[in-house]
């Protein structure tokens, strides 16, 4: 005897293709706002390129096309920001990018700019950073030096290993970053100023 229309399953869970390919779909969907939140707020691999950042990252741009793949930690972009460090952050020229630059100095610092920047020295306001590529050759990198300070509120993450090409794989060791005879450190960052009593 057959089922009344109310009782019988639809045509989806009948057909096992059908149904397997909607469990799946279904699945895939139940991760993605997890994934997400983990590329937009914990980490994401991200590829560097363009010479800026020779020859500590892309050592070979100018005889290939490939690119290195850094991991960046998100968690806390600004925490614990020290000079040296790599970050990842939204291009102050081109918005829509993300870059990756050098933090050479901190607020209160005294930096002694490159030529392309209209003043010969300039000072770290509070809330900033100046940040620099690597490359030697002034015109082969936009950095502080083109846009001046750049905001914290614009850094998304810190550079913490290399994860492509293989030749190259490894934490990054910011620590061993010597300085930039360039900077004139403050004697106190904003946060450990204490005024006079």
């Amino acid at each position: 005897m057959p089922l009344p229309s109310y009782v019988r399953p639809s045509l989806l869970f009948r057909r096992p293709l059908l149904r397997n390919i909607f469990f799946t779909l279904g699945g895939l969907a139940s991760w993605a706002p997890m994934v997400f939140f983990f590329n937009d707020n914990v980490a994401q691999l991200m590829w560097v390129t363009g010479p800026s950042m020779y020859p500590f990252l892309n050592t070979d741009y100018n005889s290939t096309t490939r690119k290195d793949v850094v991991f960046v930690n998100m968690w806390a972009p600004w925490e614990g920001m020290k000079r040296g460090m790599i970050v990842a952050l939204w291009s102050p020229y081109h918005p829509e990018n993300m870059i990756v630059k050098r933090v050479i100095a901190l607020e209160g610092d005294e930096v002694v700019t490159r030529k392309s920047y209209p003043i010969e020295r300039a000072v770290v306001p509070l809330g900033h950073v100046w940040v620099e590529g690597e490359h030697p050759e002034d015109r082969k990198t936009l950095d502080s030096n083109t846009y001046g300070p750049v905001a914290k509120s614009l850094i998304v993450g810190q550079v913490k290993a290399v994860v492509w090409p293989w030749s190259k794989i490894g934490i990054i060791r910011w620590e061993d970053y010597r300085g930039n005879p360039r900077v004139l450190k403050a004697k106190h960052t904003f946060e450990e100023y204490q005024p006079p009593r």
